[in-house]
């Protein structure tokens, strides 16, 4: 405020005014919000072969006197904690003048650097990144893959502002990035906030980088590896996946799409991200039908997670809190009937037949069946549960667990052909995931578990809380025989082909691994005769009626017992060796098949059509 002498008005009024002006100005002044941080890094790796990146974080209007800088423990999408600051290192912070500034550990992943009001902090770190997978990060001579959870520092109170990105890269190497299609003038990508900055893995090497349109929209696809197939093919397969997909939620919800695909042996899996996603796979695999066709199956599943999961999402997963476990009871929705739509999408696109996509549903329906677990575990559950149970199984999770992957795709089947049969062919599943998507979509907050339930009904026309309580809240069996007859299918279960016996195969309910010329146990399924006789995982097979197992003929020896036959088993645990009597029981169903009814209804052909686009 200038000084000087103003008079407004005449006598002691006109005083008493200009002082409650100049009050009320010399408040605001004082109360004035603070500029937002200025927040930048340049990322480096000048000897790739040492899996070190270099990355210099810039913090600008750093005015208070410590500056907190924590880096994530987990990654959206990925639901474990993997505790990234493990391979941090090399740790040290200055002021604009490089001089440098003491810092110091407060807990497994924060840095407290001491500031004096410098203004600006510029730290340097190293990250070690040799572990090729999608929720981590890996450099080596041939290329650079980094999620950014797991290289990004960030200042907890500072995440809404916008975060700059220079990535150095070696001559020759390519940078492929969501954050853009190219870096701006002075080389820089910019992200609106950092849960963008980290939901933008980026690729740097000699990698192809192929395109293609689907409505008007650039779609990159970036390969590093071995890739055995024709690339126009596989552009061409993508684009139609990218055609089914928009089809059901109405639009193509981003500028650019990039596809980033990593191949080499030994690796798998993929995570989605916001307009792109990342993909693993053995160049071997991809080189038959069958491998080709399961690969387009992961792309088609993390495509559809462009709208479920990073638009449409339950609430309690955003915004994301890096630090600790972000719980939600909804995960089959997420990543289940995603799995649903993985594969209907491949049939509705063209890549599976009738007979192809009822087989795949069929095995999928007996895969679940076999699993002790889906008895002792809900959908509900298993999505609480994932930060302990579901990336970390052991031995007798099969007994006691069921994947919401696998819970959810049995329900996405479930309610899909129950919204069919209630709405006479009306409505669908589909309907189920537009209205989500319209009513609790970004830039909503997501959906709870009620208005997820009161979706469904809404689109079902009636109340399903007998079926919810049943099968999402619990953990009842699911007979679907009655639910797919209801659309002209029949649903006859039997037994994997085998050897040749008289009367029904057994089992002593043992699941094998083979370690060399040994034959290990792995799994002992509660309810069958192994586990009630006291078997347990771990246990070497030695003899079966004193004829000598190994890794080359125990398979084939176990599926000879026929049901109520009785065996003397002999085992090594501990060096020791046991002798068990043991009774087979009878081999659950592994074989289902899904085939139209003869006696099918006129109706319930009609709403097999209309499911199945006949």
């Amino acid at each position: 405020m200038a000084s000087g002498h103003i008079w407004i008005g005449r006598g002691r009024r006109g005083v008493v005014l200009l002082g409650l002006v100049m009050v009320a100005t010399s408040a605001a002044l004082a109360t004035q919000a603070p500029r937002p941080l200025e927040i930048e890094y340049r990322v480096a790796f000048p000897a790739p072969h040492t899996h070190l990146f270099e990355v210099t974080m810039k913090v600008g209007r750093a005015t208070g006197p410590t500056l907190d800088l924590q880096l994530p423990t987990w990654t959206p999408g990925s639901y474990l904690q993997r505790e990234y600051a493990r391979h941090l290192q090399d740790f040290r912070a200055s002021d604009a003048a490089g001089r440098s500034l003491r810092w110091e550990k407060i807990d497994k992943s924060t840095w407290r650097v001491t500031t004096g009001g410098s203004g600006t902090v510029e730290v340097f770190y190293r990250i070690y990144a040799n572990e090729l997978a999608t929720q981590t990060s890996h450099l080596d001579a041939d290329h650079a893959y980094f999620n950014g959870a797991s290289l990004f520092l960030y200042v907890p109170e500072a995440k809404s502002v916008p975060h700059r990105l220079k990535i150095e890269a070696p001559t020759g190497w390519r940078v492929t990035s969501p954050l853009g299609l190219e870096p701006d003038a002075d080389g820089y990508f910019t992200a609106p906030d950092y849960d963008r900055l980290v939901d933008a893995p980026t690729m740097v090497g000699t990698h192809r980088l192929l395109t293609f349109t689907v409505g008007g929209k650039l779609h990159r696809v970036a390969i590093m590896g071995r890739f055995p197939v024709s690339e126009a093919r596989f552009l061409n397969d993508l684009a139609k996946i990218v055609e089914e997909t928009s089809r059901i939620f109405g639009d193509l919800p981003y500028d650019h799409y990039t596809f980033l695909i990593l191949l080499q042996p030994g690796i798998g899996g993929g995570t989605e991200h916001l307009n792109s996603n990342v993909s693993m796979g053995s160049p071997d695999a991809l080189a038959t039908e069958a491998g080709y066709r399961r690969f387009l199956g992961l792309e088609s599943h993390e495509f559809f997670h462009t709208w479920n999961v990073k638009r449409l999402r339950p609430l309690a997963l955003g915004p994301f809190d890096y630090q600790r476990e972000n719980y939600t009871r909804s995960l089959w929705v997420a990543e289940g009937l995603t799995s649903y739509y993985g594969e209907l999408i491949l049939h509705r696109a063209g890549f599976l037949s009738k007979s192809d996509y009822l087989g795949s549903l069929a095995g999928a329906l007996a895969g679940h069946d076999q699993q002790p677990g889906r008895l002792k575990q809900s959908a509900e559950s298993s999505s609480f549960d994932t930060w302990i149970k579901q990336y970390r199984p052991d031995e007798n999770s099969i007994n006691t667990a069921i994947s919401y992957y696998t819970r959810g795709q049995i329900l996405g089947l479930l309610f899909d052909l129950e919204i069919r049969a209630r709405t006479k062919g009306a409505r669908s599943l589909d309907d189920v995931m537009r209205r989500l998507y319209q009513e609790h979509g970004l830039p909503r907050p997501g959906f709870t578990e009620a208005q997820l339930k009161a979706v469904f009904e809404s689109v079902a026309g009636g109340d399903l809380t007998e079926l919810w309580k049943r099968h999402v809240e619990g953990a009842e069996e699911i007979d679907f025989g009655p639910v797919v007859a209801r659309l002209g299918l029949e649903l006859s279960k039997g037994w994997q082909p085998g050897p040749l016996i008289k009367g029904e195969p057994g089992t002593l309910g043992v699941r094998l691994r083979m370690a060399g010329d040994r034959a290990v146990i792995a799994n002992v399924l509660a309810g069958l005769s192994g586990y009630e006789a006291g078997l347990n995982a771990g246990d070497e097979l030695v003899a079966l009626d004193g004829l000598k197992l190994d890794a080359g003929n125990a398979m084939r020896r176990l599926n000879e017992l026929v049901a109520g036959q009785t065996v003397t088993l002999s085992i090594f645990r501990r060096e020791a060796m046991r002798t068990f009597s043991v009774t087979a029981s009878r081999k659950p169903h592994d074989r289902y098949l899904l085939t139209d009814a003869k006696d099918a209804s006129a109706e319930a052909v009609q709403l097999r059509r209309g499911w199945l686009r006949e």
